[in-house]
């Protein structure tokens, strides 16, 4: 009978699942045996050796036993815009209301509330609160101060600039970049030096005034800033910038120029360390540091070794530059060369064309050469720079009347509280006309062309990857390339996991940052690369090949930090529905549906989420009109969510913390 059994399950592949209890976990994870180890696909790249992934395989199985399974609905808010968790899970950062400060909130672990939920569910166990119930709704009033403690309120902005609630990036988990803007006045225009650097810039109507700041979050100090006058700097989502370990680059799109930056430790009065901004070179006019100071040089100098007379001579070289006015300027756009990125992209076409014969193909399509314009830009590592181009004339759009209405309220203790999370979290929804109060001030600005949010699926795009330490394109490629979505579908992790090396840790033998993380990308886990080639199949149902390739690279480059640490979306641990989560931080259109987690081991119902105001008795129908977005900001190590849910101007907050009474 024994013999019989054993080779049913061998026939059948079966295999003896490992257990899922909390106790047995724990133990496993101390002494660090097999048993605790998953026999699923790793989620971490190859370059990771063998130690780290059995390390951090030990490491994740625990999720299995503790996961966030109570909801709590309509958490009350402080006047506050949460943005997200520090790297390390120990502070939240929130914006104030007036957008010209930061929050700093301490985070008093997933625990905090245990007990309180504890005597919530002594009768009966339950996944939410009771809306209905009175010590449930005196448990939703405290909630937050339940979890949270303030520890810091930092003013930042001067000069009416407010900060930009999609722009957030974290260096050395204790240190965060946020970005604020105000728009310039006619009246307060720089002159046009300053606002065109050089012969390629882009000229818009409507120009802000943009600072960076670097903040010290232990200490709730502003250790430096950047400021960029009259310029046009794309900040939703990170998207013009991009840190790896200590290089902070800032794309400008109006100058098409990418500032280099090295964020260096100095020491302060106090002997402390601190960090600033120190710029290393900037890229569009120039390649090279010392590229201004070469064409200015005195030119008798480069020639004191001749002995005899040449028609080239100095003289005669001086005389031609007052004739055709050619004379080395600071002033970038009064040249009539190319830029030192032009130059090379168009070397780079012009070889490509002599190897493959295509000459007449290059020239004629020269024109369109010279209107390629700097979109978005990544960083890949201390070194390559992954690079964006497309058409000027896709990237400003002309219309003869548009009208730009801003709004700042003050600060209304009464007013519900609008918490913000990535791109839901910009500015509130226009208010009508009728509802405008004394409290709100107006302004308005027409303008004839500005910067729009391109169709990167549907417009042409050239991906440039660029050497910055020998200023040296190495290769070109259409969002049509097959080569391309290739490396891409490969590599997927290398485009979006380089800028973890921004956080670190204590240990001085990963002075920048530790390979620890759960994300789950096509490339280093098989369960998202299935729903990849599920994704794949589906466009390719209504679309021809060339337009999957340029949907599916309409992804690059990636924006900095834009994916989500935490546990519960690892896809060899946890299986859900990705068109309502995901780990790319941005808000899903959901409204009020649930959320389902199952066991990827087993496929048995394990957790679920509740965003939203479930059973919403103001509005029993609004769900029918349309589906409210939510997005979600996750604690990167403990059992603990957030759900921000925005429809027009309501917001709503919802906790999803750990419960001890599992109902599932």
């Amino acid at each position: 009978m024994m013999s019989y059994e054993f080779d049913l399950f061998k026939e059948l592949n079966l295999r003896k699942r490992t257990p899922i209890n909390l106790v047995h976990n724990l133990f496993g994870r101390e002494l660090g045996t097999y048993s605790c180890t998953l026999f699923i696909t790793n989620t971490f790249s190859n370059h990771s050796n063998k130690h780290e992934k059995t390390k951090f395989s030990l490491m994740k199985r625990i999720y299995l036993s503790i996961y966030p399974n109570y909801t709590i609905l309509n958490v009350r808010m402080p006047n506050c815009f949460l943005r997200r968790f520090s790297p390390d899970g120990r502070f939240i950062i929130a914006f104030n209301q007036q957008l010209n400060g930061i929050q700093i909130f301490s985070f008093n672990g997933s625990s905090a509330g245990l007990e309180e939920i504890q005597k919530l569910n002594h009768e009966f166990a339950q996944d939410k609160t009771n809306l209905n119930d009175f010590n449930s709704d005196q448990f939703r009033l405290k909630s937050f101060d339940t979890f949270f403690k303030e520890t810091a309120n930092l003013r930042l902005t001067e000069n009416n600039e407010l900060i930009h609630r999609e722009c957030a990036l974290f260096y050395k988990n204790s240190y965060l970049i946020v970005a604020s803007s105000v728009f310039v006045n006619e009246e307060n225009l720089p002159s046009y030096d300053q606002i065109a650097t050089n012969n390629e810039a882009i000229h818009y109507n409507t120009m802000e005034n943009y600072t960076i700041y670097l903040v010290d979050i232990n200490q709730a100090f502003l250790c430096d800033k950047i400021t960029f006058t009259a310029d046009k700097i794309n900040l939703t989502h990170n998207q013009s910038l991009s840190l790896y370990k200590n290089i902070f680059a800032i794309l400008s799109q109006q100058n098409q120029t990418i500032h280099i930056y090295y964020i260096m430790p100095t020491l302060t009065t106090e002997r402390n360390v601190s960090y600033k901004f120190v710029l290393a070179k900037n890229i569009g006019r120039f390649c090279f540091s010392d590229d201004l100071d070469y064409i200015q040089r005195p030119m008798n100098n480069q020639y004191s070794y001749k002995t005899r007379p040449n028609p080239y001579s100095e003289s005669l070289r001086l005389n031609r530059r007052q004739k055709f006015g050619s004379t080395p300027s600071t002033k970038g756009y009064c040249e009539s060369s190319f830029t030192g990125m032009k130059q090379r992209i168009i070397s780079f076409f012009y070889k490509e064309a002599l190897e493959t014969n295509t000459l007449s193909q290059f020239y004629l399509n020269f024109n369109d050469i010279l209107k390629l314009r700097m979109y978005k830009m990544q960083l890949l590592d201390d070194r390559y720079m992954l690079i964006k181009y497309g058409n000027i004339d896709h990237m400003v759009t002309q219309k003869s009347s548009i009208v730009i209405t801003n709004r700042v309220s003050n600060l209304n203790t009464s007013s519900s509280p609008q918490t913000s999370a990535t791109s839901m979290s910009q500015n509130s929804a226009p208010i009508p006309a009728a509802s405008t109060t004394a409290s709100e001030t107006q302004t308005t600005t027409t303008v004839t062309n500005i910067p729009v949010i391109l169709n990167e699926s549907a417009v042409p795009f050239f991906f440039v990857l660029y050497d910055t330490k020998t200023a040296t394109v190495l290769n070109i490629l259409k969002n049509t390339s097959s080569e391309m979505l290739k490396i891409y579908e490969n590599l997927q992790d290398y485009f979006s996991l380089s800028t973890l090396d921004g956080f670190s840790t204590n240990n001085e033998q990963e002075p920048y940052g530790c390979t620890f993380n759960f994300h789950t990308l096509p490339s280093n886990n098989l369960y998202a690369n299935q729903l990849l080639t599920r994704h794949i199949k589906m466009i390719l149902k209504t679309n021809t090949t060339n337009e999957m390739i340029k949907s599916l690279l309409s992804q690059l480059p990636i924006s900095s930090q834009s994916f989500t640490t935490t546990p519960y979306l690892d896809h060899s641990l946890f299986s859900y529905d990705e068109k309502l989560i995901s780990n790319l931080e941005r808000p899903k259109p959901i409204g009020d549906q649930v959320i389902k987690f199952n066991l990827r081991e087993t496929g048995r119902s394990c957790f679920r989420l509740y965003p939203g105001l479930q059973n919403n008795q103001t509005n029993p129908q609004g769900h029918l009109s349309f589906k409210r977005l939510v997005a979600f900001i996750w604690h990167p190590r403990e059992p603990f969510c957030i759900s921000v849910q925005r429809a027009t101007t309501e917001y709503n907050v919802n906790f999803h913390v750990y419960s001890k009474n599992n109902l599932i």
